[in-house]
């Protein structure tokens, strides 16, 4: 990444978010320790809404947790996990509507087999 536009960034971080302890680019990723961990979706969002607006509209930002910190990635569009998602509008369907997960009709062997399944997978989580 252009260290012009790394110091815009961190320019904006230091001005415009609070909360903010340390601030570092490494090879065009930015880590911060944050004050509070708890805030790091909002700091997420304002970053990714500073970088499409100032920087790149076709643009990106992905976040990680890294021990204490956390690192942001600037990435391609088509690159960003989808963690900002559009709420549902009729318009973005083109009048189609979504399916709704409870109209789907299913045999019992299909419920059963999706019952065992989805236990399966919660058991998993919790590390049996």
């Amino acid at each position: 990444m252009l260290k012009q536009i790394e110091k815009k960034i961190e320019s904006f971080v230091r001005a415009e978010l609070a909360g903010v302890h340390r601030i570092d680019f490494v090879h065009g990723t930015l880590y911060l320790t944050l004050d509070k961990p708890s805030i790091c979706d909002f700091i997420h969002k304002e970053i990714r809404n500073y970088y499409k607006e100032n920087i790149n509209p076709e643009g990106g930002v992905n976040m990680y947790a890294v021990g204490d910190e956390f690192a942001f990635d600037f990435v391609p569009e088509d690159r960003e996990t989808p963690v900002f998602v559009e709420p549902y509008s009729e318009e973005k369907f083109s009048g189609k509507e979504m399916m709704d997960p409870t109209d789907i009709d299913l045999t019992d062997e299909q419920e059963s087999e999706l019952d065992v399944l989805m236990n399966l997978e919660a058991e998993a989580v919790r590390g049996k």
